[in-house]
Formats: structure tokens, sequence, C-alpha cells
């Protein structure tokens, strides 16, 4: 990673009004927070992180990251929103590339201290660009997710409903992010909260992509992370063209 680029992501990470996600088509944990959200902001030499009480997100440097810029579409068709995407060749971005749900370990890697002896779960879901995992203590979801090891996760009985009652926190791993969500899963039919939360639907996993087809990801390519800049308005309401620094 260039320091240039070093230097673009730390300044969206420093923004409150910026948001973050990771992930691949069906399944991705985003990051955002409020401006007067109590936060703390970690900077060392080749990494940066931001941590608030209901999540937290990583990332560090690596050589070979490109930025891409683009445009997003809205709920609003005459609007598209801006956003880039930090990539990697895709032999680099490479990950566990696990299909099946698989025990990792305690995390160690863990943005708190205290979450360093919870014990990881690759939900087996990520493809070979992002680990999607969730973490947890809980005797009784531990023993649940040890049974179920070695089979597809939504094909082990009781496993998504108690998912949902325990919400143990999500973390999804790529070779340059991480994304940590400690807010509540939200029952099938209620709505995602605000701030930090995470996204899986098998429908769309099916398709197998690292990202939707209207993100403009050069061949040979995978994105990592994802940065959603505040859009700036004009007068009329409408996102204007301004370019993200």
């Amino acid at each position: 990673m260039s320091d240039n680029i070093f230097a673009a992501i730390a300044a969206h990470v420093r923004d409150p009004q910026c948001g973050f996600s990771l992930g691949i088509f069906g399944a991705i944990a985003e990051f955002m927070r409020d401006p007067a959200e109590a936060t703390e902001v970690r900077e060392e030499p080749y990494s940066l992180s931001v941590l608030t009480s209901r999540g937290g997100l990583r990332f560090h440097d690596h050589p070979q990251a490109a930025l891409v810029d683009y445009r997003m579409p809205s709920r609003h068709a005459e609007r598209r929103i801006p956003a880039r995407a930090v990539c990697l060749p895709t032999i680099s971005a490479s990950r566990a590339g696990r299909n099946v749900l698989t025990e990792v370990g305690t995390d160690a890697d863990a943005l708190r201290e205290e979450d360093r002896d919870a014990v990881l779960f690759d939900l087996g879901i990520g493809l070979e660009s992002v680990e999607a995992c969730i973490r947890t203590s809980a005797p009784d979801l531990l023993a649940m997710l040890r049974a179920g090891e070695g089979r597809p996760v939504f094909e082990v009985p009781g496993l998504m409903p108690a998912l949902v009652a325990h919400g143990p926190h999500r973390v999804f791993i790529s070779a340059l992010a991480r994304i940590e969500v400690f807010s509540p899963i939200p029952p099938p039919d209620g709505r995602s909260p605000d701030g930090p939360h995470t996204h899986v639907l098998p429908r769309l996993l099916a398709h197998q992509r690292t990202h939707a087809a209207t993100v403009p990801i050069p061949e040979g390519w995978v994105p990592c992370l994802s940065i959603h800049p505040p859009a700036a308005q004009d007068t009329d309401g409408k996102a204007d063209t301004a370019t993200c620094t």
C-alpha cells in the first residue's frame, strides 16, 4: 500500500461520517459510528483501528493494495452514491476458503482484550476472500457449534435461531481489514439495528460472487474493504460529483 493510499484510508477511518463494509455478495459486515459516540482510535505504524461499544474496524498496510472509486445506485434513480473499494490481486486476497462450519480457535487478534479468549467459528460462507465468523464464550452455543462442525452452516439443526437468541459477535476478516459487530442479531422479521450490523442472505450467497455485478472491480482484483463516504449534497438534495480524498 503506498503512503498516499494508506493516508487516504486513514482519513476515512478518522471521519465519523464515513461507513465501511467487508464481505462478499450475500454476506457482509458494516461498520459506522455516530459523531458524538465515544470512540477509541488506535494508530500504529502500519495499521489503524477505530472502536466503539457497538463494533470496530481495523485495517492494515499491504504493498499491493489499490483503490477503485465508483458510484453506487441508490433508492432514488437520479442519485448515485460515491464509494471506494480497497482491492488486492486475487492471489493476495486469498484466505482460508472454508465451506463448512469450522472452529478456528481463540481470537488472539480481537480488537478488545476482553474478547481474545472467546472462540471464533468460521461459518464457511466467505469464499476465499473473506472469513465470515462468529465469536462466543457461551458454553451452550459453543456445544452446538462444535456439534455442527464440518457441516454447511445452514444445515445445522437449530443453529440459526440459537445465533439470534445468543447474539454472538460477528467478525469478518479479509487480507486487509477486520470488522467486528457487537450489536444483537435481529430476528428474521426484524430490522438491522442502527450502527454496526451484518447481513447473511443465503439466496444471494448461492451466486458465489465476491462482489455485486454492479461494482466495477477490475478483472483479477478482489475488494477487501469498501468505504462509503458521506455524499456531498447540492441545493436540490442530489448527490454531487465531488470526489473522495
